[in-house]
This record gives structure tokens, sequence and C-alpha cells, in this order.
């Protein structure tokens, strides 16, 4: 407390976990008609900052997990190959972290991907140095992860996904009340996209 009184509010440790596949093709929502995801690259450096800055206390980012399937390089090599320029690019930024299954398709969902977003959200939740965990994905396959997630006293878990983007994954407050969910929209999505051929340029 300040001579004025003043409490001085600490930032929270925020830690997000982006479902890859997830948060690109649900852009599509935000998107002007004609305009397509794969005209873009995100950075989900600035997503993260662009979340922080839309929470109601002082907030920094402090690691970015990203979980992705990518094609094997024999199957799809352009698309393997775009995804691994993805990947280079996400990665310039310090705390974003990606993790790449190669794509092993099992009764209509990606092996190994929704089971390591799951594992991410209860470790960063307990993680002693994150106060708040935004899990940005839209998948409800997630949702047994962020009901089991044990976060201490005074943190919590939060949600983020384009606007328009249905989803049935959803989070709860202690008391039973609903959680709060950070509704993207065209204004964030050109904030931190640019055109493909500029990005993957420079």
């Amino acid at each position: 407390m300040n001579q004025n009184n003043t409490v001085i509010s600490m930032p929270q440790n925020v830690a997000v976990v982006i479902d890859g596949w997830n948060a690109l093709r649900g852009a599509d929502q935000v998107l002007d008609f004609g305009d397509q995801i794969d005209q873009y690259v995100i950075d989900f450096g600035k997503l993260a900052d662009e979340i922080a800055g839309q929470r109601n206390r002082p907030s920094r980012i402090v690691s970015v997990t990203v979980v992705i399937g990518v094609h094997h390089r024999e199957q799809n090599p352009r698309a393997r190959m775009v995804a691994d320029q993805n990947i280079r690019f996400w990665q310039r930024d310090k705390r974003v972290q990606v993790i790449a299954f190669e794509n092993h398709w099992q009764h209509g969902s990606e092996k190994g991907v929704d089971m390591e977003l799951g594992m991410q959200v209860v470790e960063q939740a307990a993680n002693p140095k994150v106060d708040t965990v935004v899990v940005f994905s839209a998948d409800r396959d997630l949702q047994p992860a962020v009901d089991r997630a044990v976060v201490k006293p005074g943190a919590h878990i939060e949600l983020a996904r384009w606007e328009g983007q249905s989803s049935g994954l959803w989070v709860r407050q202690r008391n039973g009340k609903p959680g709060w969910c950070h509704w993207l929209g065209s204004e964030t999505f050109h904030k931190v996209a640019t055109p493909r051929g500029h990005q993957l340029a420079a």
C-alpha cells in the first residue's frame, strides 16, 4: 500500500493453452466473405497478449502452448511444409511452445492431440507459478480435463474462442456459476494475423 492508501494490484501470471487447428479453423467465423484462414498466419504470442489485455485485472503471459496435428511428410508434403513454416514462425516468440503430432486418425478424432491438450491444461493449472489458465478451444472433448484441473485458491481457468464459434466446452467457477469466456472478433483477428507471404518472408 502506498502513501495514498492505494492498493497496487500485482499482475496475474497467465498460461494460454491453444488447440491449434481449432483456433485456426474457427477463425473462419470472423473473416469476411470469401476470405480464408489459409491466406493468413496468426501470431499466437500476440493473440495471447490480446486475451491478457481483455482480462479485468493486470495480466502477463508467461507461456503459450500450442498443440496441433500435422500431416505426414510423405502423405501430404505441401501441407506439412506449410505446417512447419507456421511452427517456425510461432516459435519466434520465446514464450510459445509447439507440441506437434503427426496425424493418426482413430474413431474420427486426432489420436494424441486431445490427450495432450488435456494434459497441458491439468499441468498448467497445477503450476504454482501460474495464476490463470486460458484454454483456446471449442472442442467439448476437453471438458473432462477442464473439470478435473485443480487450481490453487484465487486462481481459475478461462476459455477463449472466436465469435460465432459454436462449442459444448464450458467452465464453471467453484460457486457453480458460469466461468469466463473471451470472445474474439474480427478486429482482434486482424491485429494478430497478417497475409501469409508477408509474415513467412520476414
